[in-house]
């Protein structure tokens, strides 16, 4: 903000003029505060203007823009006269422009970029739904707070229905026009579509897809040029593909490309909010609990999945947290045998097959392909999945009381370790201290009420040694750390009923601990212990292993007698990731063209259902982590 000057007003409309925002060709834009002590930003238009419509222009922008739905906008308040000359006053958004951003920072990354892009397209939408045309969208145009983007200015917009073109003037920011707007054609909505895919270029690579410079030149590449998009990739480079097309006709509509970003049917009277929604920081959308129903997302017995697909399977826990401080209590039920929609992970070949009934669905899931660090969490009340952090691997508890994450950042430190513990009902975020160094903790694992988490703990070495396990209590807000004096290199999984621990040793021997770290059994001759711990399951309360005989069938143990209860078989490449509900059990498998699909399978490893597929190449990297809802 700027001091005011001589000959700027000291009040407009009842507001008490603070300072100067900016300055532009119609007028300056004026830091105001209502009387009732809220920031406001008061538009006037400037004395000594040479366009005789500006006046016209100005009156009909207060209109258009009170027609906007304050979605990803800043939101018209008033309007009217002082002095003569007309005014709007808007919502004040406290953050600076995505060209300012741009220019200091340099181009913007991953979901942060894609936050912006799904946030800007709401606001287009909710423009072009009022029967309004934005006319000069760009970088400058977007103000990025702290609850997300904001598309202001709407200077030039004119309703859908009164669009004219005069061939002598050229209305817009060059770099960001159509080619219809150089051409005499009206400049209708597609004109909007295509300065958003170049503030997308922009944002993404630090200049807009055909450049800048002369104006002869630039419009000869605008028309006839194809766009330089650089770095620029996955879905959002396809979207700004088709909305940098040459002809408007072929360009999608600002609703079109929402649906597209967001990755499934929205109603449409819910789409603005819930592009809003995902547009939103983390901090401001995990942050808070939905209005709506609290979150409820369960892990089941965990089981965590470093194979092909790494996927972890989790089973029943609690939701929010209830008075009583526990938390809600996971869905219970059998899983359907069909899938009735699909969802695409943003920025990815991999697609989820879902069904509303599902009790246990994909909660979270970490992106470790190269160059990228990015983790996220799904959102119960949207169902859509908000980016959690860098560096982090959340797991979100059965019934969705809880995310949990080690971070990366854990192995570099020297002194202790910490792990992040969110209450979703409250938003809050706890560090809770774990293991003194140089110890670290691995493969953290929900018990199947959600209410405490198991991991390894594991001291370097040639090789590194597993010490003993560790039981996180985040409702009471403790560590127990066990040690455990063994020669063998366990990776600890809960036991029954989450009162024991078991583990794999070497030589096909299964071994049951209590939480003390005493043994209580051993099994010999069982097989390799396969993920998921033990599970309650229509064969008893079970583990798996890979059979000893042969180590494409999974045999299933009685956890306290060791007699065999079953045996599945997988096909070539399979891998058991762990029991989905009483009767079925999560796989991954070779599926065609070099893809990998996540499969439902029977006690007897009969395909029932696919739950996902991709690429391997992405699934070998991007972990899928699923847990049981809340009910």
């Amino acid at each position: 903000m700027k001091a005011l000057v001589a000959g700027d007003p000291r009040e407009v409309g009842g507001h008490r003029i603070v300072g100067r925002l900016g300055e532009g060709g119609q007028g300056v834009v004026y830091l105001g505060e209502s009387p009732e002590g809220r920031r406001v930003a008061v538009k006037l238009l400037g004395s000594g203007l040479d366009d005789p419509g500006a006046l016209d222009r100005f009156r009909q922008e207060a209109g258009y823009a009170r027609r906007v739905k304050a979605f990803c906008t800043a939101q018209v308040l008033a309007g009217g006269e002082s002095g003569g000359l007309p005014y709007v006053v808007s919502e004040f958004v406290d953050g600076p422009s995505l060209a300012q951003v741009i220019q200091e920072r340099g181009p913007l990354r991953g979901a942060e970029l894609r936050r912006l892009a799904i946030g800007t397209l709401t606001a287009l939408a909710a423009i072009h739904q009022a029967g309004v045309v934005h006319r000069d969208f760009k970088p400058g145009n977007v103000l990025l707070s702290r609850d997300g983007p904001r598309v202001i200015d709407f200077g030039i917009s004119r309703a859908v229905e009164e669009l004219e073109h005069d061939g002598d003037v050229i209305e817009g920011t060059p770099p960001y026009m159509a080619p219809e707007q150089f051409g005499g054609g009206a400049a209708g909505a597609p004109a909007d579509m295509f300065a958003w895919a170049s503030t997308m270029v922009a944002t993404a690579t630090g200049r807009p897809p055909f450049g800048t410079g002369p104006l002869p030149a630039l419009i000869h590449r605008i028309t006839r040029a194809e766009p330089a998009l650089g770095e620029l990739e996955g879905a959002l480079r396809e979207l700004a593909v088709r909305c940098l097309a040459k002809d408007p006709g072929e360009r999608p509509t600002a609703t079109q490309a929402l649906l597209t970003l967001l990755g499934h049917r929205v109603p449409e009277r819910r789409l603005l909010a819930e592009g809003r929604q995902s547009a939103a920081p983390p901090s401001r959308r995990l942050g808070r609990p939905p209005v709506t129903a609290v979150v409820t997302v369960a892990v089941a017995v965990a089981v965590a999945v470093a194979v092909t697909a790494a996927v972890l399977l989790t089973r029943p826990s609690p939701p929010p947290v209830t008075s009583a401080g526990l938390p809600p209590a996971p869905r219970s039920g059998p899983m359907p045998l069909t899938s009735v929609s699909e969802l695409e992970l943003p920025d990815t070949g991999i697609t989820v097959h879902e069904n509303p009934a599902d009790p246990v669905w994909v909660s979270s899931y970490h992106d470790h392909r190269k160059g990228r660090t990015g983790s996220y969490v799904r959102d119960p009340a949207t169902r859509r999945f908000a980016f959690f952090g860098s560096l982090e691997e959340p797991i979100v508890s059965p019934g969705g009381g809880y995310v949990a994450s080690l971070s990366s950042i854990r192995l570099q430190r020297t002194d202790f370790e910490t792990i992040r513990l969110r209450e979703v009902a409250t938003g809050r975020d706890r560090d809770l201290r774990t293991v003194d160094k140089p110890a670290t903790l691995f493969w953290p694992a929900w018990s199947p009420d959600g209410r405490r988490l198991l991991a390894t703990v594991v001291e370097p070495g040639e090789p590194a040694r597993a010490v003993g396990f560790a039981v996180v209590d985040p409702v009471a807000g403790t560590v127990r750390v066990t040690r455990v004096a063994v020669a063998d290199q366990p990776r600890y999984a809960w036991g029954a009923d989450a009162r024991s621990v078991v583990y794999g040793a070497p030589g096909g021997v299964v071994k049951v601990l209590a939480l003390d770290g005493k043994e209580l059994r051993a099994f010999p001759d069982v097989g390799e212990v396969a993920a998921g711990g033990v599970a309650r399951t229509s064969l008893g309360a079970v583990f798996a292993t890979k059979c000893p005989d042969n180590t494409r069938n999974i045999c299933f143990w009685d956890e306290a007698s060791g007699d065999r209860k079953g045996v599945a078989r997988l096909p070539e490449g399979g891998s058991f990731n762990g029991w989905m509900d009483g009767r079925h059990f999560l796989a991954t498998v070779p599926g065609g063209g070099g893809n990998t699909d996540v499969v439902l399978m029977d006690a007897t490893g009969r395909p029932v259902r696919t739950l996902a597929d991709g690429p391997a190449a992405e699934l070998d990297d991007v972990a899928l982590w699923f847990t049981r809802k809340s009910p």
